[in-house]
């Protein structure tokens, strides 16, 4: 387990505080669902948010800052993260995870897909 601190500075200015809401510091854990590596850290979130949206600053960050993967794939460490050949940039579809019927990615719609026999 790792914890990464940030400055005062860089936790106010991950997370924009709306008028009426009451900033606070909290210490989020994301973990690999690959490997279980967990990391810590204290971010500045605020009282109007909800638990994902708490979540969503911490993965934010790690993907920003720390080289993890936090997509539709799930939370993976650097260690884990599979930049595969066919990953899509836009939407993080991996190759196993594009529609059977069509073989595109999450950003095209699926409505007249049809499985091949």
């Amino acid at each position: 387990m790792t914890t990464q601190p940030l400055g005062l500075n860089e936790l106010l200015a991950a997370t924009p505080v709306p008028p009426g809401e009451e900033a606070y510091t909290s210490q989020i854990g994301i973990y690999c669902d690959d490997c279980s590596t967990t990391v810590l850290g204290d971010y500045i979130v605020h009282s109007g948010m909800t638990q994902n949206e708490r979540y969503g600053v911490a993965r934010r960050h790690l993907t920003d800052n720390a080289g993890w993967d936090c997509g539709a794939a799930g939370d993976l460490c650097p260690n884990c993260k599979g930049d595969e050949p066919g990953m899509c940039p836009a939407c993080d579809t991996a190759a196993i995870e594009r529609c059977t019927a069509c073989n595109r990615c999450r950003c095209d719609r699926h409505d007249d897909c049809q499985p091949t026999t």
